[in-house]
């Protein structure tokens, strides 16, 4: 890995930038999805406790790991962890996130808000030097003890379903790139999202479950990447059996 001091300086200057404007940026957006768009996630109050139950259970970084059925999948992983009062007093609570800058960075304000709201832009199948410089920002940011959220599939099912066979190794390189790295896989859907979408339907139900694995390989180099990315895509997979199974559409 190799990351300059003033990408590191960068970094540090984005994160207090961003807990700064907290207050105005967070607590707007938070009310736009909860008031605005009458979003709901379920079970809210034990949802936060579990997650900070097993990040205690844990020590070292801790690498989020979704599902993706939407754009703001991202947002609504960070509102359903921690509180707003939380993230006012302690801002590395506030999970980064790689969006691709296709999605995001074409609008000044998109850009503004993904910017304060640690986002770490990543073009997916672009420059594999500055794919790389990105994956490195996000490797220093983990090694800190920063969470991050990924998305192992690479982007938006095109099938409503967790994809076990096009998944991106990115997140395998990661993992094994941070000692002692755990990865919290999380299962969110809508109760009426059929397929991948921009945005959630308005009034949407979100459904959250959440469990901590640590995956490890036996191989090496490329293998050891694709083998940890696979077990974490196969760990998602089992929890949307789960999902279907009992809160099904």
């Amino acid at each position: 890995m190799d990351i300059r001091f003033r990408e590191k300086l960068s970094l540090r200057i984005q994160h207090l930038a961003g807990w700064i404007t907290f207050p105005v940026w967070g607590s707007a957006l938070i009310g736009i999805m909860r008031f605005g768009a009458r979003y709901k996630v379920e079970q809210l109050h034990q949802i936060r406790k579990q997650y900070k139950q097993l990040k205690k259970s844990v020590e070292g970084p801790v690498l989020v790991c979704s599902n993706h059925l939407t754009k703001i999948d991202s947002a609504i992983i960070n509102w359903s962890l921690v509180s707003v009062w939380t993230y006012m007093r302690s801002f590395k609570f506030f999970s980064w996130n790689l969006p691709e800058r296709a999605n995001f960075y074409n609008n000044f304000f998109l850009r503004t808000l993904c910017y304060l709201g640690s986002c770490v832009p990543i073009d997916r199948g672009g420059n594999r030097e500055a794919v790389k410089k990105s994956l490195d920002k996000v490797t220093y940011l983990l090694r800190k003890g920063h969470p991050v959220t990924v998305f192992p599939e690479g982007g938006r099912s095109r099938t409503g379903r967790v994809d076990v066979e096009g998944f991106s190794y990115g997140v395998g390189r990661l993992v094994n790139k941070v000692k002692d790295c755990h990865v919290l896989c999380i299962y969110l859907r809508g109760h009426n999202q059929e397929t991948y979408s921009g945005m959630p339907k308005r009034g949407a139900r979100f459904h959250l479950e959440m469990t901590m694995i640590k995956p490890e390989s036996v191989h090496a180099g490329l293998r050891a990447t694709k083998d940890v990315a696979e077990q974490i895509v196969n760990q998602l997979a089992l929890m949307e059996q789960a999902y279907f199974a009992t809160c099904g559409q």
